[in-house]
């Protein structure tokens, strides 16, 4: 049993680490250590406690990038490891798989360990650059052994959660396509809201037990320890009047031990649910799950739908982009609902109109990719001139897509605010330009999904106080310098798909 277990971890450890896009995210991850750990003299610190800045020490910054590692991998992580169970049945592994004695139990228990020891490795190399920093830019010797107890309290809890949750949500035929990237995300964070909120106010009760984060831990000790709340981590300015905060770092005083070991081990049952609906590759469950997924509650909302998108998919359209725009309306009627509720949402409560961009950015997450996943790529490059523009025609499709669904909050826009008409307009391109761009480099759905939504997650929870993140203009009109930037970077990142997309014909 162990032999076979240890057989799946050490393939899948394998894998992953061959695959050029993991060695990328493993060094973009490292180099945001010299980001988030920024030196003293350019007034901006890693940590910052009421205003004043905490001293460069292990204990410091060894607390600070845990809290960002552990937030970097409840948000990102998922999306990176939860195509474990996909990967053996698109490269057909899974059936010889299938014809062994192993069990489904040691099968999910592998994928799991898998999961653990890829982001824990992840992890262990962020930690390493991180003390690097504190050779670097540290205001007190390195001290390894308290450095890593950071780590240890912080990191475990969130990767055995973010570990469960993805083979749970590949078991699980509806929750393992786009709609449980989505319902992850907010999930997420909406469990690190109540969670931190709770603990940061002196209370938590019972939730003290699932703050896979640490975040909410984090609060009850800087409370403890500094009477206040009143702190960030993260690149972010400090008072340079105020002399600097030492502190001690994490510890598991009290009853924190137990939280954080219940934290870290809460999660594992849930693997009996994998166990249940996993299919252990058996082609007719496979098939019958795709095929109940497709009776599903989705394919009730669709074909609700469809009479409502029959004259729209009916409609005659010349142009590869036009036809390709029409696809998304007919191969997903639901849409027509979503174009529906929009129009309405921006006539009766005009600040909806976040709200409307988070919903179209999900519809065309996947038109830039959908055609590489279906393997139609080679139908489509026998087509006149789509071969040679394919990020043009696919952007051009994002943005109809996106154009018609928030046809009437633009109406309303131009009549009510038109000064704030360009910067809408810049920012539904700035939308269909990520979608377009991040779909085509990686090939699926889940990289623009989880960076915008991340992104968004960020411009509402700021309320327009930050002018450089209101995109669209959502909450005031933004200065022509913010606008400028965005459709700046829509330009940058479709210059990069187009460079991405040649060198692959090229190849």
């Amino acid at each position: 049993m162990i032999e076979r277990i240890a057989a799946i971890v050490r393939a899948d450890f394998l894998i992953r680490f061959r695959r050029p896009s993991t060695v990328i995210v493993f060094l973009l991850l490292s180099g945001f250590a010299y980001v988030w750990v920024p030196a003293t003299s350019t007034g901006r610190t890693l940590m910052q406690i009421h205003g004043a800045r905490v001293l460069y020490n292990s204990a410091a910054i060894g607390m600070g990038t845990s809290m960002l590692a552990s937030m970097f991998i409840g948000l990102f992580g998922f999306y990176v490891i939860s195509n474990a169970v996909r990967r053996d049945v698109d490269s057909r592994c899974g059936y010889v798989i299938a014809s062994t004695t192993m069990r489904t139990s040691e099968y999910i228990l592998g994928k799991f360990l898998g999961n653990v020891v890829f982001l824990s490795t992840f992890v262990f190399g962020f930690m390493l650059v991180s003390m690097a920093m504190q050779v670097v830019r540290g205001e007190a010797p390195l001290e390894p052994l308290l450095f890593m107890k950071q780590y240890a309290i912080v990191t475990p809890s969130t990767i055995v959660f973010v570990s469960v949750v993805a083979i749970v949500f590949e078991s699980i035929p509806w929750l393992s396509g786009r709609i449980g990237d989505v319902l992850y995300f907010f999930f997420y964070c909406g469990s690190l809201g109540i969670v931190a909120s709770s603990m940061e106010h002196g209370g938590g009760g019972v939730l003290r037990y699932f703050d896979f984060s640490s975040f909410g831990y984090l609060f009850e000790q800087i409370r403890h320890n500094f009477h206040t709340t009143s702190m960030s981590i993260g690149s972010s300015n400090f008072n340079p009047a105020m002399a600097p905060v030492t502190i001690a770092g994490l510890n598991l005083g009290g009853g924190a031990w137990a939280t954080r070991i219940v934290s870290t081990v809460t999660p594992i049952p849930l693997l009996v649910f994998a166990q249940l609906f996993f299919h252990r590759f058996d082609p007719a469950r496979l098939r019958a799950a795709g095929a109940k997924g497709k009776r599903g509650w989705m394919r009730n909302f669709n074909a609700l739908a469809r009479p409502f998108g029959r004259p729209i998919a009916a409609i005659p359209v010349r142009g590869a982009a036009l036809k390709d725009a029409m696809m998304t309306f007919s191969s997903t009627p639901f849409t027509i609902f979503a174009l529906i509720g929009i129009s309405i949402a921006s006539l009766a409560a005009p600040d909806s109109l976040p709200i409307t961009f988070g919903i179209v950015a999900i519809f065309i997450a996947d038109v830039a990719s959908r055609d590489r996943r279906a393997g139609t790529t080679g139908l489509i490059y026998a087509a006149p001139h789509l071969r040679e523009r394919f990020v043009t025609w696919k952007l051009t499709s994002s943005a109809l897509v996106a154009t018609l669904l928030l046809a009437a909050p633009v109406l309303q826009i131009a009549i009510a605010h038109p000064i704030r008409l360009p910067a809408l307009l810049i920012g539904i391109a700035f939308v269909a330009a990520s979608a377009t761009a991040l779909g085509i480099i990686s090939g699926n759905p889940k990289t623009f999904i989880v960076g915008f939504l991340t992104f968004w997650y960020v411009v509402v929870n700021d309320h327009g106080q930050t002018p450089a993140f209101d995109f669209a203009g959502f909450f005031s009109t933004p200065a022509m310098r913010v606008t400028a930037m965005y459709a700046a970077i829509a330009i940058l990142l479709l210059a990069t798909a187009e460079v991405v997309h040649r060198a692959r014909l090229q190849a």
